[in-house]
């Protein structure tokens, strides 16, 4: 169930470690007891000429002002911000088009705006419609609410698109306003009525992860692997 779930995001904020840094932080999650629950390697683009030959798998990504990139070893997930909370068919189309072959998997921020009731069914379901995947953004400067991710649960199920998060779910159990990523897999597993009220538990009692989805929430990016880990452990979760 949580094999490949964290992507190792050190090279971002608020870790921002130095490429160096973040290989021997990376090559110590993988040689860690728990290396199975370490997925891809997230750098920026921009950072691709600077990497080793020998690396680990990558989701790579793009901020869409950036050159385009040349197919690499390895790159096994792209991920890309679609810029307007309802982008036009035809544009979304055209981004996708442009980096389809450099790896399998393609994934588009969604943008939530004050109309995300309507927007973030819509993009997702023309990012679907593409064989594309959502990613969506849990903190940082802005945390999306409970309602929020609910809808983006919901509508992905409807639509048969997987969704990866990123930021904000350092922990495993939701405290405050901060998600928890144990309560995003459980909330894979049941009825659209009862998501908001399992994405806000905070009691890692009432969390059923036994069933959750991972070929709907298929991981999520942390710029520190340490912590979730740790949690994990003192949850018991983790032998």
């Amino acid at each position: 169930m949580l094999e490949r779930l964290i992507d190792h995001a050190a090279l971002f904020p608020p870790a921002s470690m130095s490429l160096e840094a973040a290989l021997a932080e990376d090559e110590a999650a993988r040689a860690s007891p728990h290396a199975a629950i370490i997925g891809r390697f997230v750098v920026p683009a921009g950072a691709l000429p600077e990497l080793p030959d020998v690396h680990p798998p990558l989701s790579v990504v793009l901020s869409g002002s950036e050159k385009p990139i040349e197919a690499k070893e390895r790159i096994e997930a792209l991920e890309m911000p679609l810029g307007t909370p309802r982008p036009q068919p035809a544009e979304l189309l055209a981004s996708f088009r442009r980096v389809e072959s450099l790896a399998p998997e393609i994934y588009f921020e969604l943008v939530l705006d004050d109309g995300w009731r309507d927007s973030v069914p819509a993009a997702i379901g023309a990012i679907a419609a593409l064989g594309a995947r959502v990613k969506l953004r849990c903190g940082g400067a802005v945390t999306p609410t409970v309602e929020q991710v609910a809808l983006v649960i919901a509508s992905c199920r409807e639509a048969g698109v997987p969704f990866k998060a990123t930021a904000g779910l350092h922990h495993a159990v939701r405290r405050g306003e901060e998600h928890g990523f144990l309560n995003l897999l459980a909330a894979t597993a049941v009825a659209s009525r009862e998501l908001e009220s399992v994405l806000a538990e905070e009691d890692v009692a009432a969390l059923d992860v036994s069933g959750a989805d991972r070929s709907v929430f298929t991981s999520f990016g942390s710029c520190d692997w340490r912590t979730p880990v740790d949690d994990l452990e003192q949850l018991g979760l983790l032998s």
